[in-house]
């Protein structure tokens, strides 16, 4: 049963995008990809997720649970990379590090998008995906 799973999540993952959203309501969480899945948590609005979509329901991880979102239910945050084709990094990972907004403004990075070199969640007040604006 165990290999089958790993089979299982390995093709899910050839097929499946990564990126970050944010919900767009109150969201529930579910254990399973359908909408008669027990509901785990309720996901506030305007809540800054990582998700991995596929047709219609985003696979994600709330508060340490993992569970599923209905994918009309999020609007996509940054752009979407394939789980199934990690490649290289082309340069070394970033080492920029801002202690406060205060600091980012005054290197001219503000505002900073999620997946930009400098951010980080703490910095993002309202979960939006953007810190420092």
């Amino acid at each position: 049963m165990r290999k089958a799973s790993i089979l299982l999540a390995l093709t899910l993952c050839s097929t499946a995008w990564a990126a970050t959203a944010v919900t767009t309501n109150p969201v529930n969480l579910r254990r399973a990809a359908s909408t008669s899945a027990p509901i785990l948590a309720t996901i506030p609005k305007n809540t800054l997720l990582t998700v991995a979509c596929q047709g219609q329901w985003c696979r994600t991880t709330y508060r340490g649970q993992g569970g599923y979102v209905s994918k009309s239910l999020t609007q996509a945050t940054s752009r979407s990379v394939p789980l199934a084709a990690p490649t290289a990094p082309s340069r070394a990972p970033s080492t920029v590090y801002y202690a406060s907004c205060a600091a980012a403004r005054a290197a001219g990075a503000a505002p900073i998008s999620a997946g930009q070199p400098g951010y980080r969640a703490r910095l993002d007040r309202d979960n939006d995906g953007v810190a420092c604006e």
